[in-house]
């Protein structure tokens, strides 16, 4: 009985677990750094894994950018569009850096 209560509990924690884990947006991997070649300038990112943050890297500097909803990551200045129409898309200062962006 107690190996059937403890077989109960531990997948209920596991699945407890599974569900707050938050998706990778695709594209970037959770805890290292991808490249990304765009049209305009490349840039690098790391997805945290506590799906809060991601990090970029690109010739203007680099920052944590804040998760903002819906494919949207900004911060300093710095806005990271994973979801844009023409592909991922990251801006500086309201001005596009690169667009277009495929993981290399």
């Amino acid at each position: 009985m107690k190996l059937k209560l403890l077989a109960t509990l531990a997948a209920a924690a596991l699945a407890a677990g599974c569900a707050t884990t938050p998706p990778v947006p695709a594209g970037l991997v959770a805890g290292s750094f991808v490249d990304f070649d765009c049209e305009g300038q490349d840039f690098q990112a790391r997805f945290n894994p506590d799906g809060n943050t991601v990090r970029v890297r690109t010739q203007r500097g680099s920052s944590e950018l804040a998760a903002a909803g819906d494919g949207v990551f900004q911060a300093d200045g710095f806005r990271l569009l994973m979801k844009s129409p023409t592909g991922i898309t990251i801006e500086h200062g309201g001005k596009p850096l690169g667009h277009g962006c495929k993981r290399k």
